[in-house]
């Protein structure tokens, strides 16, 4: 098969708020989740247009469907089982999800997916993994876009203040809301060039830059100026050709662990800091298959054999935060997110996965100070279905 590309996706059923996972076995299952197992990597065969799917914690699995209309994952790529189909719903909002095989539709019933030869419960909306959360970073400076509750500033952090939610306005190719992840405000500009946040949504277009450097141009929808930095790190707006300023937008995706490291690092003894980063989604139903649960450790289980192990090196007694602790009080309390860290010890760095997020069919010039826009492309990135009317 020859690509021609890949996109990181959530499948989402919209009329059940279900995504489609592959759990730490390769299997498939629906949940309300929108984390790590739940994101599949959509690749498009450039000679037949169809795709295959295949997980993105589990890279070998692959979406399958069988003739009597059960979906479950396979190892192979070049299967004729594991080809789909996926075009406008010609009923419904969202997506259509065709068995290329057997001519059955991907559904949902609010019990179990599989396919069928009915459009009922066939939409799917496709979604992008990082959620269009962004860290906005200068091309050209190891700065990012940050903001407090009261104005935006530039750093060189990537935590929680440089965050972006980066929105299409599914109403004209380019533009965008730019929205603060931890304090809800959105970017502006203003008439004097002045950077701003406020409760008001401004509009941004952004695209491909043409500049050597590449990169991405953000501008002021209302005031056709662009968004820049001087040498200090200030942010202000200015005429599209007085700098060479580009922006990058870097994806913050969730975390994710696939069933085979989990496991390497529980027969390894590891805690603390890989489990803090990589696993909080997905500790609870590994910790309490393990053992460890509210009523205690369960006896006969490997979380037993695990506390045996611990007793009989610490000379008889169970350190406080180590592993088989901070494993019970995880599955004692039913930790969520923070929890999860926060039980694993303090100060694990939560660093993301960085890629570049799927914006474009917009291309800036700064010839003449024009800015020049493409027509759309043909066939626009998936999680982009709501354009492609």
């Amino acid at each position: 098969m020859e690509e021609s590309g890949h996109e990181l996706c959530f499948l989402s059923s919209p009329n059940h708020d279900r995504r489609v996972g592959c759990n730490i076995n390769g299997d498939i299952y629906v949940s309300q989740n929108w984390k790590g197992w739940e994101v599949w990597r959509f690749i498009k065969d450039e000679s037949s247009g169809h795709f295959i799917i295949t997980s993105w914690t589990h890279d070998k699995k692959v979406l399958c469907s069988g003739p009597d209309g059960r979906v479950f994952t396979t190892e192979n790529k070049e299967g004729s089982w594991e080809k789909w189909r996926i075009v406008p719903h010609p009923k419904f909002e969202g997506l259509r999800i065709e068995s290329v095989e057997h001519d059955r539709f991907l559904s949902f019933s609010g019990q179990d997916l599989h396919t069928k030869k009915k459009e009922v419960d066939t939409a799917w909306y496709i979604e992008p993994a990082h959620g269009n959360h962004f860290f906005i970073s200068a091309t050209s400076h190891d700065e990012r876009l940050s903001s407090s509750n009261e104005h935006p500033f530039t750093s060189k952090n990537r935590k929680s203040w440089e965050k972006w939610i980066v929105e299409p306005t599914n109403e004209k190719i380019g533009q965008y809301t730019i929205r603060s992840m931890e304090h809800g405000k959105y970017l502006g500009a203003e008439k004097n060039d002045k950077i701003i946040v406020s409760e008001n949504k401004q509009l941004w277009t952004i695209g491909l830059s043409t500049q050597e450097g590449g990169g991405y141009l953000i501008l002021s929808t209302e005031f056709n100026r662009r968004l820049t930095l001087d040498e200090n790190g200030n942010l202000h707006t200015e005429e599209v050709g007085d700098s060479n300023v580009t922006w990058q937008l870097e994806a913050v995706l969730p975390h994710t662990v696939s069933g085979k490291q989990i496991w390497s690092w529980v027969g390894a003894g590891v805690c603390s800091t890989i489990l803090a980063v990589a696993m909080p989604f997905a500790v609870m139903g590994v910790v309490g298959a393990m053992g460890f649960g509210a009523g205690g450790i369960a006896a006969g289980s490997m979380g037993a054999g695990m506390m045996s192990a611990e007793a009989i090196a610490a000379g008889g007694g169970i350190a406080a935060g180590g592993t088989v602790a901070t494993l019970q009080s995880i599955g004692a309390v039913g930790l969520g997110l923070a929890g999860t860290s926060m039980a694993v010890g303090a100060g694990a760095a939560t660093g993301g996965l960085v890629s570049f997020g799927v914006i474009k069919a917009t291309k800036f010039g700064t010839e003449h100070e024009r800015i020049a826009i493409d027509e759309p492309e043909k066939h626009l990135p998936l999680c982009s279905w709501r354009l492609w009317q």
